[in-house]
């Protein structure tokens, strides 16, 4: 930042329900059970406090680059319209857009982080049989909650429809390529 960069990062975390160090293909690309989803969206119960304890740890380290003035990039839990993340393919009010809007309200809110400004980045839609990415829509959790629409893109299958969609869906937010293989 004190070169004139801009700092990003991302948050690549394991399930809520297990504990760290986590293994990637057991944890972050694990799998949650309806009942432990609407568990982790449900304030009060245990895994909804496991998540609220290491959102507090993270929002700590954010806390340090506020006090700073240092803006961040903030991209959690990308991919969320993919198969392949315990946060993602869960379509609908209570399904990915709960989470995000919870992360957000309780790291602007509680926390007081405004320094970020929040990447919401979902994966190029694609329907690979075993790697589907599906509609923006489905995922998306309002303009109010989101300052950058992103999009990664692999498999070379970059089309002109995934920027338009995500152009449509901003409603003049600026948009992105969150990660790229091949254009």
């Amino acid at each position: 930042h004190q070169e004139g960069y801009i700092v990003t990062l991302m948050w690549h975390t394991g399930r809520p329900q297990d504990d760290p160090p986590f293994d990637w293909a057991t944890s972050t690309q694990g799998e949650m059970s309806e009942e432990e989803w609407n568990e982790l969206i449900t304030p009060g119960t245990a895994l909804h406090a496991k998540w609220m304890a290491r959102a507090d740890t993270i929002a700590g380290y954010l806390a340090q680059l506020r006090d700073r003035n240092i803006p961040v990039l903030w991209r959690p839990y990308h991919e969320m319209n993919g198969i392949w993340f315990w946060w993602g393919n869960r379509r609908g009010e209570n399904g990915f857009k709960r989470l995000w809007k919870m992360m957000y309200a309780y790291f602007t809110g509680h926390h007081g982080l405004n320094n970020l400004i929040w990447v919401w980045n979902a994966n190029a839609p694609r329907d690979i049989p075993g790697d589907e990415a599906w509609p923006y829509e489905d995922f998306f959790p309002g303009i109010s909650y989101v300052d950058v629409l992103a999009a990664d893109v692999y498999h070379n299958d970059y089309r002109p429809s995934h920027h338009d969609q995500l152009l449509e869906l901003g409603k003049g937010k600026p948009i992105a390529l969150g990660a790229v293989d091949h254009i």
